[in-house]
């Protein structure tokens, strides 16, 4: 009975063991598996942590790249408004102006007109690099450029400014120069063929939180004068006008709130042309 006993408690003893052997195996291969689960996660938080920071510089490169060829536009534009702005013929003629004055020995217009045209040259070689100027630069350029295009046609228009009494010129802002090519036309091509003399409005309004810029003349049109452009020089076009175009879309680019161009075709109660208003809508700065 008592070898039977030990017997039996000998395999009791063995079966335990087993059991815990079991057990132990059991809890090694759970480890094993928690420590390859681990390493994955790692590995996965690892690999996903190089994919963020690789789309992070991917993006980076992509954002300076298109950055990198706005400016270059915005340079190539800038300078190809400058060398439109700075028109050899509209140069020339307002030396040869100023040139009559003196030979005319009348030096207090000579004096008044070269300190414009200085002024005015100044104005667009500063500007040229600004993309926005102070309201109070633009209307002082504007009105060299139109006191000198005044001493060039003598006699063939008259001009007005008028600006809202709400809008602070020495701190609002706006691109500059935008208006000048439309402003020669009006005079190159809208007055040029025109019998009687001719008035070019500009005003400086505001609407809906914008700065509203028009331009109006009571010129001959668009209309006519592109037929009598077509008839004296087939290839015109208006590289200027054209230019201008090309700025606003690149300012747009980098704008929130966009510039807005509207050029409309004036007409009489008879349904005639009566000349062109060009209009801008014009996010202001403070």
């Amino acid at each position: 009975m008592e070898a039977n006993r030990r017997q039996a408690d000998v395999i009791l003893t063995n079966a335990e063991n087993e059991s815990i052997t079991q057990k132990i195996q059991l809890l090694e291969k759970e480890k094993e598996l928690q420590e390859e689960r681990a390493q994955r996660s790692i590995l996965f938080l690892i690999g996903s942590g190089i994919l963020v920071v690789l789309i992070i510089i991917i993006a980076i490169l992509f954002i300076r790249q298109k950055k990198s060829r706005i400016e270059q536009e915005k340079t190539n534009l800038q300078q190809k408004l400058l060398r439109s702005q700075m028109n050899p013929h509209f140069v020339f003629n307002s030396l040869s102006s100023i040139q009559g004055f003196i030979t005319e020995k009348d030096p207090k217009t000579a004096s008044r007109y070269l300190s414009r045209f200085a002024k005015l040259i100044r104005n667009i070689l500063d500007s040229s690099v600004e993309e926005f100027i102070p309201l109070a630069e633009e209307i002082a350029s504007i009105e060299n450029y139109l006191e000198l295009q005044k001493v060039r046609y003598e006699g063939k228009f008259d001009y007005t400014i008028e600006v809202d009494e709400n809008i602070d010129i020495e701190t609002m802002t706006l691109p500059p120069m935008l208006a000048q090519p439309f402003i020669e036309n009006s005079i190159e091509h809208g007055f040029k063929h025109k019998k009687s003399k001719g008035i070019i409005k500009i005003r400086f309004g505001l609407k809906n939180n914008l700065i509203r810029f028009e331009v109006k003349d009571d010129g001959i049109g668009r209309e006519k004068a592109m037929e009598i452009l077509k008839e004296q020089n087939k290839g015109h076009r208006s590289m200027a006008t054209d230019i201008t175009r090309e700025c606003l879309q690149v300012l747009n680019k980098r704008l929130s709130r966009k510039i807005n161009l509207v050029i409309t075709d004036l007409k009489d109660d008879k349904g005639n042309p009566a000349g062109t208003k060009v209009t801008f809508d014009i996010p202001f700065k403070n």
